[in-house]
């Protein structure tokens, strides 16, 4: 049970930090575009926002998928819906 519990933390963070990729690469490309002096802080504003922002609508989002019964059918079917258009345009492309 240890076991699959170290693995499941793992796996959540290993997408966690996949996901956060793309933050980065938005956040370094405002930030280059604003002086060196107010760069680190910019990026440190971007950062602590991204990271409140993806903790705030987790915890919304799993709170309201597990009061109504019904989102959760319906955001398997988005994420499905979401899956296959990437898969499509990737194709396409």
């Amino acid at each position: 049970m240890t076991r699959t519990i170290v693995l499941s933390v793992l796996l959540i963070a290993l997408t966690d930090v996949a996901l956060q990729l793309d933050n980065a690469l938005a956040i370094s490309s405002v930030a280059s575009g604003v002086p060196s002096s107010y760069r680190l802080p910019v990026l440190a504003g971007g950062v602590l926002l991204a990271a409140g922002c993806l903790l705030l609508f987790t915890l919304i989002g799993s709170n309201l998928i597990e009061r109504i019964g019904w989102l959760k059918p319906v955001a398997g079917v988005a994420l499905v819906v979401i899956g296959a258009k990437l898969v499509y345009d990737y194709v396409r492309s």
